[in-house]
C-alpha cells in the first residue's frame, strides 16, 4: 500500500515538475520572442503584451517594453557613426475607437537605457515623444501613424525602447532610419519626426534639430496636389517665414515637394511659421544634405539641389569652395549651375571651351593659355553634354594640356554624369544634362538677366519637347526680324556667334526672347535696333524693327511663355519657383 502511495506521489511530483518547467519555458518565451525585429533578429520582449506587439486592455497594462539584441545595438552605433545621427521609427495602428474611448488618451514613445545599478533591467530615458491618441483619429475612429525620435553621438547608446498608450493600439513595425525632424502628412501614413530632445506630436516640430545635422540641412516642404494652376500673371503661391527670411513658393501642377537648402538662408535652424495658403502645406521636414565629395584640389563635385531663385542671394560665407558654388536645378534635373567668384575664375574654367564651341573662326580649335588669360569669353556660359564631351576628347587626342581648373571641370562633369568615359582611352561621351554659369562680379541686374538667359538654354539642351516648340516658332518667325537678330549676334564684338550653326541660332533665338519679362520684350529689341553700328551697316533692318514696333518678337515670346508656364510654371524672365522676399 505504502509503495503504491509513493508511486502516486512520484507521478504527481513529476507532473508538477513538467508543468512548472512548461510554465517557465513559456514565460521565458513570452519574454524573448516577438513578432517584431531588425536585422533578422527579434527584439527582446520585456512583458507579455510585447510579444504580440499590441495592447488590447490599457486599464490592465498600457505599455510595451523591448530590448535590443547586441547585434541590433551594434547596427545602431554603426548608423550613427556613418550618418552622424540616426532615428528609431515606429508605425502604430489605432483600431476603431470604442464608445468608451472618449476624452484624452496620453501617448509616449522613446528609448530606454540600462539601469545604473548593474541589475540588468532597463528604464525609460527622459527624452520621449508625447501626444494624445484621440487627436490622431480618422473620421471612423481608426488611424495609423508613424513616429520617430533621433539619437545623436556623444551619449549612451540606448538598450531598447518603449511605447505607452491609454487606448488599444498595435505596434506594426519598428526600424532604424535616417534622422529626420518635422512632420509629413502627404502619404497614407502620417509621420511625426522628433529630435533627440523629444517633444509633443503637435508642438514645435523642428525643436532640437541643430543637434542632429552636422552641416546645414535641407528643409523639405511637402505640398498638396494643386487643382488649378492659375496664370503666369496670377500664380498661386505658398509663403512662410523661417527665422528672419520670408520665402514664397509659386505653385505648379507637378510639385509634390520643394527642397529649400538652409545653407542659402540667413540661418540653418529657425522657427517655421506658415503664411499665405498654409493649407497647401502637407509637411515640413529637415533632413541631411548629401555628403560632399571633392577632387584632390578641393573642388566640390556634389551640387546643392535647389530652385534657382535662392542662388542669387546665397551667402558667400556658406560656399563650400573658394572658386564657385555648385548647384543642380531642382525643376530641371542634371543641369548644373556654377556661380563663380569672379570673371577671371570663370574665364579660367570656361573661356577656352567657349571659343571651341561657339566663337566664329575658332570653333573646334583649342586656343592657347595666353589667349585664355587675355581674352574674355562671355559674362555667362551654357554648354550641352555633347559639346563638353567633344572638348575634352579633342584635348586628349591632341595631347593638349588643359589648365588645372579645366581638369577640375572634367572631374566635376564625370562625377555628375554629364560626360562619360569612352571605351577608347582619353575619349569622352555625352552623358545627361548640361552646365550653365555666371559670376558674382556681374551687377545684380545683369545676374538676374543672365540667370534667366542661361537657364533657358539648360531647358533647351535637356528637353526635346521644348526644342520642338522653339523650332516651330523659329521656322514661322518674320524673316526680316530674324535677319536683324542674327546680324546683331554676328557683329556685336563680345558675341561673335556663328550664324551657320543652326542649333545655336535656334537656341539663342529662344533665350533672347525669354530672358526678360513679356512686358519688356518690345522695348528690349527696339533698343537693340538703336545700336549705332548696326544702324550704320543695315539701316533697312533696324528701320523695319522700329516700324513694326518689334511685334514679331513679342508674339514669339508670348507663345514660348505659354509653353513654359504650362510645363514648368515658369515665365519669360523668371526661371524659378522659390523666392526670398527679404534677402
Amino acid at each position: 500500500m505504502r509503495k503504491k502511495l509513493v508511486d502516486v506521489l512520484f507521478v504527481l511530483l513529476t507532473v508538477l515538475f513538467f508543468l512548472g518547467a512548461a510554465y517557465f519555458i513559456a514565460d521565458n518565451f513570452f519574454r524573448t520572442s516577438t513578432v517584431l525585429g531588425l536585422n533578422g533578429e527579434s527584439f527582446v520582449a520585456l512583458n507579455r503584451q510585447s510579444v504580440k506587439a499590441r495592447v488590447t486592455d490599457p486599464s490592465k497594462n498600457s505599455s510595451l517594453y523591448y530590448k535590443f539584441t547586441e547585434n541590433q545595438r551594434a547596427h545602431l552605433e554603426n548608423l550613427m557613426h556613418r550618418q552622424g545621427a540616426a532615428a528609431l521609427r515606429a508605425v502604430i495602428e489605432l483600431p476603431q475607437r470604442k464608445k468608451s474611448d472618449v476624452g484624452a488618451h496620453p501617448f509616449e514613445f522613446g528609448f530606454s537605457y540600462a539601469a545604473k545599478d548593474g541589475s540588468g533591467s532597463i528604464a525609460p530615458g527622459r527624452a520621449m515623444v508625447t501626444g494624445d491618441l484621440s487627436e490622431l483619429d480618422s473620421k471612423d475612429g481608426a488611424a495609423t501613424f508613424a513616429v520617430s525620435i533621433c539619437i545623436v553621438p556623444g551619449g549612451e547608446v540606448p538598450s531598447g525602447f518603449f511605447v505607452h498608450g491609454t487606448r488599444p493600439y498595435v505596434l506594426r513595425s519598428v526600424q532604424f532610419t535616417e534622422p529626420l525632424v518635422g512632420w509629413d502628412k502627404s502619404g497614407d501614413v502620417p509621420l511625426y519626426a522628433l529630435g533627440p530632445d523629444g517633444g509633443g506630436l503637435h508642438g514645435d516640430y523642428l525643436m532640437g534639430a541643430e543637434k542632429v545635422f552636422g552641416s546645414p540641412p535641407e528643409l523639405v516642404l511637402m505640398l498638396e496636389q494643386l487643382e488649378e494652376p492659375g496664370t503666369w500673371r496670377n500664380q498661386p503661391r505658398v509663403t512662410f517665414s523661417y527665422g528672419k527670411d520670408t520665402i514664397a513658393v509659386r505653385r505648379t501642377m507637378r510639385q509634390p515637394e520643394v527642397r529649400i537648402q538652409t545653407a542659402g538662408l540667413s540661418a540653418s535652424y529657425a522657427k517655421f511659421v506658415p503664411g499665405e495658403n498654409a493649407s497647401h502645406i502637407r509637411g515640413i521636414m529637415l533632413r541631411r544634405s548629401p555628403p560632399v565629395s571633392t577632387l584632390e584640389s578641393g573642388a566640390v563635385v556634389t551640387p546643392y539641389v535647389t530652385d534657382l531663385g535662392l542662388i542669387m542671394t546665397w551667402p558667400r560665407k556658406n560656399w563650400r569652395y573658394k572658386d564657385y558654388e555648385l548647384y543642380e536645378w531642382e525643376e530641371v534635373p542634371h543641369v548644373l549651375f556654377f556661380d563663380f567668384a569672379s570673371y577671371k575664375v570663370q574665364n579660367q574654367y570656361l573661356t577656352r571651351l567657349a571659343y571651341f564651341v561657339e566663337k566664329a573662326g575658332y570653333k573646334g580649335t583649342l586656343v592657347s593659355d595666353d589667349f585664355v588669360e587675355n581674352r574674355h569669353g562671355y559674362n555667362a556660359h551654357d554648354y550641352k553634354a555633347g559639346d563638353l564631351a567633344a572638348f575634352f576628347t579633342t584635348a586628349a587626342r591632341q595631347n593638349f594640356r588643359l589648365n588645372a581648373r579645366e581638369q577640375d571641370l572634367c572631374g566635376i562633369l564625370l562625377a555628375n554624369g554629364v560626360i562619360l568615359r569612352g571605351e577608347e582611352s582619353g575619349t569622352y561621351l555625352p552623358g545627361e544634362g548640361a552646365i550653365v554659369s555666371f559670376s558674382r562680379e556681374s551687377p545684380d541686374y545683369l545676374r538676374w538677366e543672365f540667370l534667366a538667359h542661361e537657364s533657358w538654354h539648360g531647358i533647351f539642351f535637356t528637353n526635346p519637347e521644348f526644342r520642338a516648340e522653339v523650332s516651330r516658332i523659329y521656322d514661322a518667325f518674320d524673316s526680316k526680324c530674324m535677319e536683324f537678330l542674327q546680324t546683331y549676334w554676328e557683329t556685336y564684338p563680345s558675341l561673335g556667334y556663328d550664324r551657320r550653326d543652326d542649333y545655336l541660332m535656334r537656341n539663342e533665338f529662344m533665350a533672347y526672347l525669354m530672358q526678360q519679362n513679356i512686358r519688356s520684350v518690345q522695348e528690349y529689341f527696339l533698343a537693340k535696333a538703336g545700336w549705332q553700328q548696326l544702324n550704320a551697316r543695315h539701316p533697312d533692318l533696324t528701320d523695319y524693327v522700329r516700324q513694326t514696333n518689334a511685334r514679331a518678337f513679342l508674339k514669339a515670346a508670348e507663345e514660348l511663355n505659354d509653353w513654359a508656364f504650362r510645363h514648368y510654371g515658369f515665365a519669360a524672365g523668371r526661371v524659378s519657383l522659390v523666392s526670398l522676399q527679404n534677402p
